[in-house]
C-alpha cells in the first residue's frame, strides 16, 4: 500500500493481541513482520512460498543466526510459520539431474 510515497506493510494483529502468542520474545514477533515483508516481495500469484539461506534472513531481519534459529522455532512451535528445507536442482530433468550442495529454506507465512 502506498501513502504519500512511503510504503506500508499490513500485517496481522493476532501475535500482538491473541493469548495464543503473548509468550513471543520480541525477536519472535520482529522476524514475523520481517518474514510478512518478505513475503509480501517474494511471493505472487503462482508461488504462496518463498525461500532464504539462515544467513540472509539474520541479514533481513538484523539478528545473529543463533537468535534466528531460537525465533524461527517459536514461530513454527506456535504454527505461525511453516518451513521446509530445499535445494536448487540442476540439469533438471535429465539424467545428470543433481541437488546443490548449498539449502535453504522455505518460508510460507500461516497466520
Amino acid at each position: 500500500m502506498k501513502h504519500d510515497n512511503v510504503y506500508f506493510l499490513q500485517l496481522s494483529r493476532i501475535i500482538f493481541n491473541d493469548d495464543n502468542y503473548k509468550s513471543l520474545s520480541t525477536h519472535a514477533r520482529w522476524l514475523y513482520v520481517v518474514l510478512n515483508e518478505l513475503e509480501h516481495r517474494f511471493t505472487g500469484e503462482n508461488t504462496d512460498f518463498f525461500y532464504r539461506t539462515n544467513r540472509d534472513l539474520a541479514t533481513d531481519a538484523q539478528m545473529s543466526e543463533s537468535t534466528l534459529k531460537r525465533a524461527k522455532k517459536e514461530l513454527e512451535d506456535t504454527d505461525l510459520i511453516e518451513t521446509w528445507q530445499s535445494h536448487f536442482v540442476s540439469d533438471k530433468g535429465t539424467k545428470k539431474e543433481k541437488l546443490s550442495a548449498m539449502h535453504f529454506t522455505c518460508y510460507r507465512i500461516r497466520k
